[in-house]
Parts: C-alpha cells; structure tokens; sequence
C-alpha cells in the first residue's frame, strides 16, 4: 500500500511541477488561461484517481496492525521497567544489610528476594546470608526491612 501511495505522490509532484514550469513559460493571454483551466483538471483528475485506488479496508488493518505492536511494545517496556525494579530493590536492600553488618565488624553478601504487591510495588520478603547468625543484625533487618526472623536464612541457624 505505500509503494501505491509513493508512486501516486509522485505522479502528483510531476504533474504540479509540469503544470508549474507550463505556467512559466506561457506568455499571457487566453492560451494561458486555457492551458491553465486545462492543467487544474489534469490535476484534478490525477488527484481524484489517487483516492479512487486508495484500499480504506487495508488501511484499517494496517492501523490495527500499529495499535498492536505498539501495545506490545509499551507491555515489553512495563515488563522490563519492572524487572530493573525489582532487581533495583534487591541490590540496594542486600547494599543496605552489607554496611549494617559492617557496623557490627562483619563482612557479608546477602542475597534478597523480593515478591509484588497488588500495587505493583516490589518489597523484600526473605534474605539468605553468607555469614553465621548474628543478632543485632537481625534484629536491623526485621525492623527496617520488614524480614522477618523466619524469612531469615543464615549460614548457621543459632538464635
């Protein structure tokens, strides 16, 4: 359909250009009145011919065809947008457990896991350490990350 309209268009730019320089080089008077009056009809009907070829049904489709892929696409960005999210929470929730532990003189590299809400929103619900049980670290974690002690697993299970 747009190789039609591509050729339909150019045919139109042809005749307007023709009926342009015709126009130019005519000199006044009834012939170029005539030749005038003549090359508005030609365009006219070049014009005219253009939307008599013009296939609405296919142009319908094709818009549905857009409407679609459009709507996939946005889906792939929502899809997407929310994996970054949730890979965003977890990374800066295991950060956030990492320098806690360091105030406690331990070294450890958490891993959270993260579940969605009905709002669409990611929150932490379980954490797996590297390290052996520590009490004030989980403490730390509950309280500020709503984990509780049984979503909490440890390298040993003490306390």
């Amino acid at each position: 359909m747009m190789d039609a309209f591509r050729v339909w268009l150019v045919g139109l730019m042809a005749v307007a250009l023709i009926l342009t320089v015709l126009s130019a080089v005519l000199p006044e008077g009834s012939v170029k009145k005539i030749a005038g009056v003549t090359g508005g009809l030609v365009l006219l009907l070049v014009i005219l011919r253009g939307i008599g070829q013009l296939d609405l049904g296919q142009l319908q489709l094709s818009y549905d065809d857009c409407s679609r892929q459009i709507n996939e696409r946005i889906e792939a960005y929502r899809e997407k947008s929310r994996r970054d999210m949730d890979l965003l929470i977890q990374e800066r929730c295991s950060a956030y457990i990492s320098e806690q532990a360091q105030t406690f003189g331990l070294v450890c590299s958490p891993r959270v896991e993260t579940e969605q809400t009905e709002e669409n929103v990611f929150i932490p619900v379980s954490v797996t350490m590297d390290i052996p049980y520590h009490a004030g670290l989980s403490q730390i974690v509950a309280e500020n990350l709503g984990i509780d002690a049984q979503h909490q697993k440890w390298l040993t299970s003490e306390g």
